[in-house]
């Protein structure tokens, strides 16, 4: 029985020279998260889509008429943002949806329409596109990509207040391309 005993320790101890010995995994680490997407230029301009502006894809009681193109136009609400989850699936103006751009969703505004949107406790301001139909939160107007939040700075608030303005196609003809020191109009 002794001897028996004894195998079992070597046995133990040379599991465990072994297991020391053994070095131990690298751990890799988690990729960069970027807090900012690199610049882009605005997505070339496009002729408002009636089939695009149709809001039927909305939930129950909020369809709405869309509004007409190149008439004045602000609001004043919460605004929110959507990211990586929805990166990649189609938006109502039938491209895919980028959190990277400079997009938004609305329920009523041209598809594709041109916004500008300040952030009303800080004054940032960023000019984004229309090409999708929400949100489908209530309380909220707007849902900004995850690019237009982050320069707003409303990522780690999850919404915050903003004041909007469509934009009249001469206006957005005439923007120059995200990331070109010239300021926006």
């Amino acid at each position: 029985m002794t001897f028996r005993c004894f195998k079992v320790f070597i046995g133990l101890g040379a599991a465990i020279l072994v297991g020391c010995a053994t070095p131990l995994p690298t751990p890799v680490p988690p990729p960069l998260l970027v807090h900012a997407p690199p610049a882009m230029s605005p997505a070339p301009a496009q002729p408002i889509a009636p089939a695009a502006s149709d809001t039927s894809a909305l939930l129950g009681d909020q369809t709405q008429t869309p509004l007409v193109a190149g008439e004045p136009w602000k609001q004043r609400g919460l605004a929110s943002w959507y990211g990586k989850r929805f990166n990649g699936r189609r938006t109502a103006s039938g491209e895919r949806f980028r959190a990277g751009g400079f997009t938004a969703a609305h329920r009523t505004l041209p598809i594709p329409s041109y916004v500008r949107v300040r952030r009303v406790a800080s004054g940032e301001e960023v000019i984004v596109r229309i090409n999708d139909r929400g949100p489908f939160h209530p309380g909220r107007v707007l849902d900004l990509s995850y690019a237009a939040a982050n320069k707003l700075g409303i990522v780690a608030l999850g919404s915050a207040e903003v004041e909007m303005e469509l934009l009249t196609e001469e206006e957005w003809q005439l923007l120059p391309p995200y990331g070109s020191p010239t300021s926006l109009p």
